[in-house]
């Protein structure tokens, strides 16, 4: 078996993976509350919570404020866990817990490795891919995060909870979809793909060598 009939499988696995992940997702959307509270449960029982807070809270705080007050314009003040925001009128205090950072992205992501990177693929394409994938998740989760204040902002409290419970999720899915046609088409490079491209064209190159030469040869003699 070749490995250009292996590498398919890969991709395919990842996509229904995927789709099982969103069906799952979609259907537990009523109890999305009582999911998050389970896996908060989780993680908080291991303690990994702590580096949430320490350390990733506080960077992803200052990275908020510069984009609202950069961005956006808006006059952004900032604590270790918590932004306040003034402007046009209006003056919103959130807190960043380290339960709305986008840990759970994070979680979805990795189950799609597990299928993802099962292809004949070189180490240096795989750790690539891996750290391409975690930082598009938290630049997306900045971006939820970010929607999510200027909703409250300028809109209430209610469409900023809406956005929070359900639109993050669809981001999320939808990120994973293009992420891996992304990472199939330009960043997994399977194992001997280039002794593979140098043999084909070094095939090409005789081949037409040897046309060349039978041309000579059958052309009107003198």
């Amino acid at each position: 078996m070749s490995l250009s009939e292996v590498e398919p499988k890969a991709p395919r696995a990842t996509y229904q993976l995927i789709i099982v992940l969103s069906a799952m997702i979609f259907l537990a959307l009523p109890f999305v509350s009582s999911f998050n509270e389970f896996l908060t449960s989780l993680v908080m029982s291991f303690r990994l919570y702590t580096f949430i807070h320490d350390v990733v809270v506080p960077i992803e705080v200052r990275m908020i404020g510069a984009i609202l007050q950069y961005l956006f314009g808006i006059q952004t003040s900032v604590s270790t866990t918590s932004l306040y925001l003034q402007g046009a009128g209006r003056s919103l205090s959130v807190v960043i817990a380290w339960n709305c950072v986008g840990w759970q992205s994070l979680v979805l992501f990795g189950f799609t490795l597990l299928t993802g990177l099962q292809g004949p693929y070189t180490r240096r394409s795989k750790a690539l891919c891996v750290a391409l994938g975690v930082e598009g998740i938290f630049l997306l989760n900045l971006l939820r995060i970010v929607l999510v204040i200027l909703l409250a902002f300028y809109f209430g409290y209610l469409p900023a909870v809406v956005f929070h419970d359900y639109a993050g999720t669809i981001l999320t899915l939808i990120y994973l979809v293009l992420f891996w046609l992304f990472s199939f088409k330009y960043v997994l490079e399977r194992v001997g793909f280039k002794e593979e491209q140098q043999i084909s064209q070094g095939e090409v190159e005789q081949g037409s060598g040897t046309n060349g030469g039978s041309s000579g040869l059958c052309g009107p003699a003198s």
